[in-house]
């Protein structure tokens, strides 16, 4: 029997409403629901792959553990529970709970909004504050330069109303996510075009969003930092800027000119390839537009300056006037999340808690920043001996082998645990060095609500969509009768039990502190995900009830959010020129790099088809291409003697890797572009035409980090290149 029911995709945070066919209780088909008042029928290939993901051949139905001799069996999840418990009541016994920690990945939060509540639930309960997380090693600047510039309690210029939009390192085309709407950006960029906004984009790469763009900057790869500064100096000595919003809201304009005053014409060209007149122009449009944001993307905070970046931004938003004023309505204004009445006020810095906080790291003076405890030095914590040292790694919704900087010692650190749990749907890479893989239930396969969607708008400026959009979708396929699967929160709770501890759950926010009263979960009754759905929403501007009579979805702009004037008194101001941010700025005038033995820039690079490590091997997303090509520009591959699909090595300070290169002629001279998040264990390293290369294998964790958030260089990257001599039995060494 067939028949169609509605849902989401929870491939990513985009969360795009979707048309699930089912027949004989397994789902055949998804795609974009035409009726759906937001996505209009918008999915990307990763959501229409949905179904495929669900019923992979490499899905795992049962929880796996490993053996003596490296290979896995299943186990019943209830007995690997209990395993676990015991060896972690063990560890927490005799070396403290700080040896116990956890990783939270991206698929953690997108998956299921109860996840995070159930797993910060337990590492509260056996007292462990090493909870790590994604956001710490892809964009952890936009938090911390916000505890150092403050926030403006209401919501940034929404693309609807922007006559000029700046993306730094941005391809929303392409990664759905920041600069253009995620509720399908291509509609929402022609439509933008269209009325006369302005496109301005900045990227070594031509890319698919660039191509589009009225004005593109092709800099250096890393140059961000001295065109920023160009563009801040431009708008500051030609009054460009909105002076009345400045005078009233902010402090530090002419310190901040002051440390402009070292990015000279001169030495900005010099950083950046461009000529200076390119950059004043792009300066000039953006400023002059009146309406509309910048937005900084992976690329660039991953270039070794993530916090400068983001504090640049924050400033050129600022002294634009890029914020809703009083009386103005809010666009995206909070639905199922808790909702907080925005007002037209700037709440002042709140540096002591940026970084250098709470838990003391054991490792390059690093601790607690904004945007969590930073990931890159776990593998650290886990292999440096002493008091402190973590024995033990819970992952969820990600795949640390593949992910974490410097593989070859996030592998080494993985292998080095006494106690190792991966929750998965596959035998990931890092399901393949772990002790007991969990295996779980598929967003298709449980109920799920928007929230994540909704925290895009709170991520930073230019992140969120035009509407306030909500859905609830229960289960809508039940796995096979014959499986062993839970959800993910499950596995806290049930270990939560055997371990006799008393959970307290507290909602998740991106910024502030939540006004919801911790719920003391019932340890005898295990409570069910609509159970937890209503205490997330519980102080939701709209009630999850009223979310459910909808099955489709539906758009709630009753009643209208206006935002509210200034308080009465209210002294709260932004902080233009933070001295820890002036500081660099002004060193970082310093940070060209000499070509020496590594002439190529390797940088980062998204793809619509696949999110990072994941459903590499579905042949609906890969199609054919299950490798993520070395991408030159043909005159570099011309000079090199090299040809399309030829097998070369890329070759860093800290490590070789062996690729397929492939001709991009949108991309800069001297540029070389690779998806993160390919390849496998050290032993596959030959496989790379048949699943890749892992570019964290070029990186060092411990060199050319950023000192405030510890992430190491993760684009930006110089490499050399050599023709691959495919008949030896590993990769050649760096030249």
């Amino acid at each position: 029997m067939s028949r169609t029911v509605n849902s989401f995709c929870r491939a990513c945070h985009a969360c795009c409403g979707v048309l699930v066919d089912i027949e004989k209780g397994v789902p055949i088909r998804v795609r974009g629901d035409k009726e759906n008042p937001l996505f209009q029928g918008f999915c990307c290939i990763k959501g229409q792959n949905y179904a495929a993901q669900r019923n992979s051949p490499n899905r795992l139905w049962y929880s796996q553990k490993r053996q003596p001799d490296g290979s896995y069996l299943p186990i019943p999840v209830d007995q690997a529970i209990d395993e676990i418990a015991v060896k972690l009541t063990s560890l927490i016994k005799e070396h403290g709970a700080r040896s116990v920690a956890a990783y939270i990945g991206t698929f953690g939060s997108t998956s299921s909004s109860a996840n995070s509540v159930m797993s910060g639930a337990w590492m509260t309960a056996i007292g462990s504050p090493m909870t790590f997380t994604s956001n710490t090693i892809d964009q952890p600047g936009k938090f911390v330069a916000a505890a150092l510039f403050g926030r403006w309690m209401a919501p940034s210029h929404n693309f609807l109303q922007a006559q000029a939009t700046l993306l730094i390192g941005m391809n929303p085309l392409v990664s759905m996510s920041g600069g253009i709407p995620h509720t399908n950006p291509g509609r929402h960029l022609t439509d933008a075009l269209k009325r006369g906004m302005k496109l301005i984009v900045i990227d070594p790469r031509r890319s698919e969003t660039a191509r589009r763009a009225q004005i593109h900057l092709q800099p250096k790869p890393g140059a961000d930092i001295p065109i920023l500064a160009a563009m801040l100096q431009f708008i500051i000595d030609n009054e460009l800027y909105d002076a009345e919003f400045v005078a009233d809201n902010t402090t530090g304009l002419s310190s901040l000119r002051a440390a402009l005053e070292v990015y000279t014409p001169e030495v900005v060209t010099e950083l950046s390839g461009l000529d200076y007149e390119q950059i004043t122009e792009a300066a000039r449009e953006f400023a002059t537009a009146g309406s509309g944001v910048a937005t900084a993307g992976t690329g660039p905070n991953m270039s070794g300056n993530t916090t400068l970046l983001e504090y640049l931004v924050l400033c050129l938003n600022t002294l634009c006037g890029r914020w809703l004023r009083a009386g103005e309505q809010v666009t995206e204004p909070a639905t199922l999340s808790e909702f907080v009445q925005p007002i037209a006020q700037a709440q002042s810095p709140s540096p002591e808690f940026a970084y250098g906080f709470g838990e003391q790291l054991r490792v390059r003076n690093l601790s607690s920043t904004a945007a969590g405890l930073p990931t890159a030095a776990l593998p650290d914590e886990i292999l440096l001996p002493g008091e402190g040292q973590v024995k033990a790694l819970i992952s969820h919704g990600g795949n640390p082998v593949s992910i974490w900087p410097d593989q070859v010692k996030a592998i080494e650190s993985i292998r080095a645990l006494e106690l190792s749990v991966q929750i998965d749907l596959t035998m990931s890479t890092t399901a393949r060095e772990s002790d007991y893989v969990i295996a779980v239930r598929h967003p298709l396969e449980m109920p799920g609500i928007t929230l994540t969607h909704e925290f895009m708008n709170s991520y930073a400026p230019g992140f969120g969509t035009t509407a306030p959009w909500a859905q609830y979708s229960p289960a809508v396929v039940e796995p096979p009768e014959d499986s062993d699967l839970l959800e993910d929160w499950q596995f806290f709770y049930r270990l939560a039990q055997r371990m006799e501890l008393q959970l307290e759950a507290t909602p998740i926010l991106w910024h502030g502190t939540s006004g919801i009263e911790p719920w003391t979960v019932d340890m005898t009754h295990e409570p069910t995900t609509d159970d937890i759905f209503e205490f997330v929403t519980k102080a939701g501007r709209v009630s999850l009830e009223e979310v459910k009579q909808y099955p489709a979805g539906a758009i709630f702009a009753d009643p209208a959010v206006i935002v509210a004037p200034k308080e009465a008194n209210w002294e709260g101001r932004l902080d233009l020129a933070n001295n820890e941010m002036m500081s660099n700025l002004m060193r970082s005038v310093h940070s060209g790099e000499t070509k020496g033995a590594y002439p190529f820039r390797l940088v980062s690079r998204r793809q619509i088809n696949v999110l990072n490590s994941s459903w590499h091997d579905n042949p609906g997303q890969v199609r054919g291409d299950s490798h993520n090509p070395a991408f030159m520009h043909p005159l570099d591959m011309e000079a090199l003697e090299l040809n399309n699909g030829m097998g070369i090595s890329l070759s860093s300070e800290h490590g070789t890797i062996s690729a397929v290169v492939k001709a991009d002629k949108n991309l800069r001279r001297g540029v070389i572009s690779m998806s993160h998040g390919w390849g496998g264990l050290p032993e596959q390293d030959q496989a790379f035409r048949d699943i890749g290369s892992n570019t964290g294998k070029l990186i060092s964790n411990d060199s050319h980090y950023e000192r405030y958030t510890g992430l190491p260089r993760m684009s930006n990257i110089p490499v050399a290149v050599k023709l691959l001599n495919e008949s030896s039995s590993s990769p050649p060494n760096s030249l």
